[in-house]
């Protein structure tokens, strides 16, 4: 992949982020949510139904596939954000269900990333506390509090 290549697609998630958190300020949470499929379809190269079902560490491994490790580290970015974004409109809709299911996928992203790549981790880490503060720790899934352990210790 060239260089001009992953500026450009880092280009556009910062321009689908920053739609959509323009979207949530506004109140337009269903555009919003809207705009974020299309972000995810253009992140993941493929149709929403294609991605959407696998787990989380598929979908990674599918993010990276064929990347290299700056590509992995600003699709992985990219895409904690966007789900950062889908829990905080989820919560505006009062679907504290979906909500908290994006945030503790968003968080466990940024964890993923932490504990990767270490020469980057505190550019990772007020992601990963303001996604701290969103979330209820005891209900985090045991892999998310598994990397949340390997984070707090480094």
């Amino acid at each position: 992949m060239t260089e001009d290549y992953l500026l450009r697609h880092i280009a556009m998630l910062r321009q689908f982020v920053a739609q959509i958190m323009g979207l949530r300020q506004e109140g337009q949470y269903a555009q919003a949510l809207q705009v974020l499929v299309q972000a995810q379809e253009r992140l993941f190269a493929r149709p929403f139904p294609a991605f959407a079902t696998l787990d989380i560490d598929e979908q990674l491994q599918l993010l990276s596939a064929g990347e290299s490790k700056e590509g992995v580290r600003e699709k992985h970015l990219g895409y904690a954000l966007l789900l950062r974004e889908a829990g905080l409109c989820y919560r505006a809709l009062d679907r504290d269900d979906l909500s908290a299911s994006a945030l503790s996928l968003a968080l466990h992203v940024a964890l993923c990333i932490a504990v990767t790549d270490a020469e980057h981790c505190e550019e990772i880490a007020d992601l990963i506390k303001e996604l701290l503060s969103q979330v209820s720790i005891p209900t985090l899934h045991e892999p998310t509090r598994e990397l949340l352990m390997r984070w707090s210790q480094s």
